[in-house]
């Protein structure tokens, strides 16, 4: 469904979502309804009476952005870590494998280091996530209206100038924007994307947060089913590449089928969506979790909404560099730069209903 952005006047005053002539900011939503919009505009004047109208839209456009981007997950049970593959793999490539109940070997070369080879039942209450992870203008919407420095690095070539920080009013800044449309948000520590999703949480008026581990995968696997990469079928299909079809026993190249790539993702939902209409969760741009990292948690997880362990001195990493399998784990000290995360909804209900 198409959205429609009406900057700072209300042209379609019919139209769901439409603000009232006083406000000095306005949105409208085919989605998002006007009491919710209201809320967050009462929410941003109320919280930052002194930003510029400007800096109020763009972060009134992120917030209603943010609910619309919304995917709904019903709740459920499935197996979480590594739920094996054949010893040979009848494609002859580990990115293109099927799943079948009578499979021996792990599918992973990490299994047992991480501790995903301990295959455990979880139930999750239903609850939503981000068809995109987060992108590098809505972050810096909220860290300008804040007054926190811009979230990348100041380079020298190809030297981090660590400690150093890029000033909005340079030069530099506005090249950097330049080519930041469209692109996700790179973090240099945990807290960035924790305190990012939570903001959110505050000027809506929802419980925004970072999804759990299981909430990723679960939402990964298409709520929980045995499929290796969070692409639109299951496999990863790289330009070039191919495999073998034991029927005809000749090698298929993928051609026109292409839905992965050996290097990051260069803009924002480049691939197509998984099952569940989630992007990127299979694009080589490491993700944050909420919760904390152990090896051995996963013997002792509970099966209902786990949270991770209660302290840590490093945090779960998803879909890390490299082709990883939407089960994979790694773990990585909160200060690491460059991870990416999406926002989840921490409520049982979708937070749009349509009529």
């Amino acid at each position: 469904m198409k959205n429609k952005w009406l900057g700072f006047a209300c042209l379609l005053p019919l139209l769901s979502g439409c603000n009232d002539a006083n406000s000095s900011i306005s949105a409208s939503s085919d989605m998002v309804s006007k009491q919710q919009i209201d809320t967050i505009i009462t929410n941003i004047n109320k919280q930052y009476p002194d930003a510029s109208n400007e800096l109020k839209q763009n972060v009134l456009n992120t917030a209603v952005r943010a609910i619309e981007n919304l995917v709904f997950v019903k709740g459920g049970s499935f197996e979480m870590g590594d739920f094996g593959a054949p010893c040979e793999i009848p494609s002859r490539t580990r990115n293109r494998i099927d799943w079948s109940p009578d499979v021996q070997c792990l599918s992973s070369f990490f299994s047992v280091k991480t501790g995903i080879d301990n295959l455990h039942k979880v139930t999750l209450d239903s609850y939503s996530i981000s068809k995109y992870e987060s992108s590098f203008m809505d972050m810096e919407w909220m860290r300008q209206l804040n007054n926190l420095p811009v979230a990348d690095n100041k380079w020298d070539g190809y030297q981090i100038l660590e400690g150093e920080t890029i000033q909005r009013d340079s030069k530099e800044y506005q090249e950097l924007i330049s080519h930041k449309t469209n692109k996700i948000a790179k973090t240099k520590l945990w807290q960035e994307a924790k305190d990012y999703c939570q903001w959110l949480g505050n000027v809506t008026t929802l419980p925004f947060d970072l999804p759990t581990e299981a909430q990723w995968e679960y939402a990964a696997r298409s709520r929980g089913q045995k499929k290796y990469f969070a692409t639109n079928n299951g496999y990863r299909q790289l330009q070039g590449s191919d495999y073998y079809d034991p029927n005809t026993e000749y090698y298929v190249n993928y051609n026109n089928d292409v839905n992965a790539s050996t290097s990051p993702e260069k803009y924002i939902g480049q691939w197509p969506a998984n099952p569940l209409g989630i992007y990127g969760m299979s694009n080589q741009i490491s993700e944050w979790v909420n919760d904390w990292y152990s090896a051995d948690y996963y013997q002792e997880s509970p099966e209902y909404n786990p949270q991770g362990p209660k302290t840590g001195k490093q945090k779960v990493m998803r879909d890390a560099t490299g082709a990883v399998m939407v089960f994979e784990r790694f773990d990585t000290k909160p200060e690491y730069y460059t991870v990416s995360f999406r926002c989840s909804l921490q409520q049982k209900t979708p937070a749009i209903i349509l009529n």
